[in-house]
């Protein structure tokens, strides 16, 4: 039986409908295993560090996966971002290698399972007027019954999801913490303001995830054994008591984390002794000099092309303008071949100062954040009080040299003290103190960073509110490169590639950099027009009077040339009012045009590829036609 054309184009057509469906039927059980991670930042790619923990667990991990597919119905995007969630999930069970058991419930309302996710502390949130919640939470169990929960996966932190679902599995792998110790001129644990307590800073908490942080005395004689790691904030007129017990702690092998500061504006304000205010300066120049390290003092780095844009107006009238002492660093001034900064994206700092090598100190001196050539030393001591960003603009005058903001010390090294110092009246020295250390035992391994405002929640994270949760979202990098340099310094690499993966901003540089010039040009004209306008003035006082007589009496007292001078500087202010218009309109004009070709480019260039690849494709097609035919 012969078929016809016609039922020959409806069979092939039914039988590849039927392969279609059969290939996506096999497809998902088969493949469901594989992915391909397109992204220039492997964001849905499991990091070196979450492998090498999920392998090390010894005792079986549960995680149980809350999420009310009704949420999902109703708003889609928590469906979408659900997925996610449960898809990396089922990679850390696999990676884990059978030591990771995963449950994924949909909690009924008002059943036994909802009660359990209440009991976990997960939040139910109310999705209608009948008051039913719905749930979309992880909680994490031990062996030992230690718990760990996410009480909500805030879209906000997808970009985090990894850092997040890590951190929880590290926190119930590892039944010790390391211990910190922590000796800071900072509340970061929070403190009592106003008869209330303030909670802690986001670093903090973030330290205390994965850390036993331990509170040394800032009049401390001796460093505990047990502490792995030693963070210094803000150190400021140590006695020499606690400086030997730093320096020797340092010598026997003792890891050092310094924030140092010539100027720490999140002390602006607070009250030090005696009720005078704080000092905003700190420094560790005893331990720098016998180490051959230098914070250059009272000097801050100023950076023009890192420098982020704040209001120098009031809210009713906005003046943005760019803040040369406040930076948003990016991975241009990061030291890639360093583990600590390898994922890094943005890491926010205030006027922070500049760290150097002294000349012939032996010590290795390894840069990890600088500023770029646009730079500027500003002295400090003029921005302590009322710093005027517009006014630091203006005189911005970038000598052409990069400053170190961050730097990695390594070497041996002698003792800034020749021997122990002398106890203080009354005082008994430690009978178990170690013998005096002249040099060090081996090499040192030490961080320094000469700022203290990158620890200040204001400057890197947002924290919001969610049905009674504080929930920190980061706008930096800040807070996980602390904690990757603490983990670092402890000699664990683990959890460095995890944290900071989710932070995707990509800035528009061709467009920043058009407004930067642009703004420079208007900045110089603004400058230009207020000089000539204070000459303006002066000239009107000298020919006027300050106070005298309105200007209709003046013109009949001022002579023919006063008067023609004074026209002559209005036609130039006119002029340079022309002018400053102009050089904004070409701003405006610049942006718009990069913004045009941008469209087009990403609207129409995908098209026209296709297209183009398809007449030439046709054309083959059609030469290859023309013999056969011949």
């Amino acid at each position: 039986m012969k078929l016809g054309r016609s039922a020959l184009g409806g069979l092939g057509i039914a039988l590849a409908a039927i392969l279609f469906v059969a290939v996506n039927a096999l497809s998902g059980p088969l493949l469901q295993g594989l992915r391909l991670d397109l992204t220039q930042d492997k964001l849905f790619t499991l990091s070196q560090g979450t492998r090498a923990i999920l392998a090390r667990i010894d005792e079986p991990v549960t995680l149980r996966f809350y999420y009310s597919e009704r949420l999902g119905r109703e708003i889609p995007s928590y469906g979408v971002y659900a997925q996610r969630v449960r898809e990396m999930l089922e990679e850390y069970r696999d990676a884990a290698r059978g030591k990771l058991r995963l449950e994924i419930l949909d909690p009924p309302a008002f059943s036994d399972e909802e009660d359990r996710a209440v009991a976990f502390g997960l939040q139910g949130v109310p999705l209608n007027q009948q008051g039913e919640l719905v749930y979309f939470g992880l909680a994490g169990t031990n062996s030992a019954d230690k718990e760990e929960v996410i009480a909500f996966f805030q879209p906000e932190r997808e970009r985090f999801l990894e850092y997040d679902l890590t951190k929880l599995v590290y926190n119930l792998a590892t039944p010790k913490k390391p211990v910190v110790g922590l000796l800071s001129s900072i509340p970061m644990a929070g403190e009592f303001r106003s008869m209330r307590p303030t909670p802690p800073s986001a670093v903090y908490a973030q330290l205390q995830q994965f850390f036993e942080i331990r509170a040394v005395s800032a009049d401390a004689a001796d460093i505990p054994a047990d502490i792995g790691v030693l963070v210094l904030v803000h150190p400021k007129e140590l006695p020499d008591r606690t400086l030997y017990a730093i320096d020797q702690f340092v010598l026997r092998g003792g890891r050092l984390l310094a924030f140092v500061d010539p100027h720490a504006e999140s002390e602006m304000g607070r009250a030090g002794p005696m009720g005078m205010a704080a000092q905003t300066s700190s420094d560790l120049k005893k331990l720098f000099d016998a180490w051959g390290v230098e914070l250059v003092a009272d000097k801050l780095a100023a950076d023009r092309l890192a420098a982020r844009r704040v209001n120098a107006g009031t809210e009713a009238r906005v003046r943005a303008v760019d803040y040369v002492l406040w930076l948003s660093l990016r991975e241009q001034n990061f030291d890639r071949t360093d583990v600590l900064l390898t994922e890094a994206n943005v890491i926010q700092m205030a006027s922070a100062g500049i760290l150097r090598k002294k000349d012939g100190a032996a010590i290795e001196f390894q840069p990890l954040i600088r500023t770029s050539l646009q730079a500027q030393a500003v002295d400090a001591e003029g921005v302590r009080v009322q710093p005027d960003p517009v006014q630091l603009l203006a005189t911005f005058q970038p000598g052409g040299e990069s400053f170190v903001l961050a730097a990695r010390l390594r070497g041996a090294v002698g003792s800034a003290f020749e021997a122990a110092p002398a106890p203080a009246e009354g005082e008994t020295p430690p009978a178990d103190r170690p013998a005096h250390l002249a040099r060090s035992q081996g090499p040192i391994n030490a961080i320094v960073i000469a700022d203290t405002d990158l620890l200040d929640d204001r400057f890197w994270v947002q924290t919001q509110e969610f049905f009674g949760q504080r929930v920190a979202v980061p706008a930096a990098y800040n807070g996980d490169f602390v904690v990757n340099a603490v983990d670092n310094l402890l000699g664990s690499s683990e959890l460095i590639g995890l944290r900071g993966r989710g932070l995707s901003q990509r800035p528009f540089t061709a467009l920043q950099a058009i407004q930067r010039d642009a703004e420079l040009r208007f900045r110089a004209k603004e400058r230009e027009l207020q000089e000539k306008l204070r000459e303006t003035e002066q000239r009107l006082a000298q020919l006027q009077g300050r106070g005298g007589p309105r200007e209709e009496t003046n013109r009949a007292i001022v002579g023919p040339e006063q008067q023609a001078e004074i026209e002559r500087f209005r036609g130039e202010l006119l002029g340079l009012r022309r002018e400053l218009r102009d050089v904004q309109g070409e701003l405006r004009g610049d942006i718009e045009r990069l913004q045009t070709v941008t469209k087009a480019i990403n609207i129409a260039a995908v098209p026209a590829v296709v297209a183009l690849v398809a007449l030439v494709l046709g054309w083959l097609r059609l030469r290859k036609r023309r013999p056969a035919a011949a």
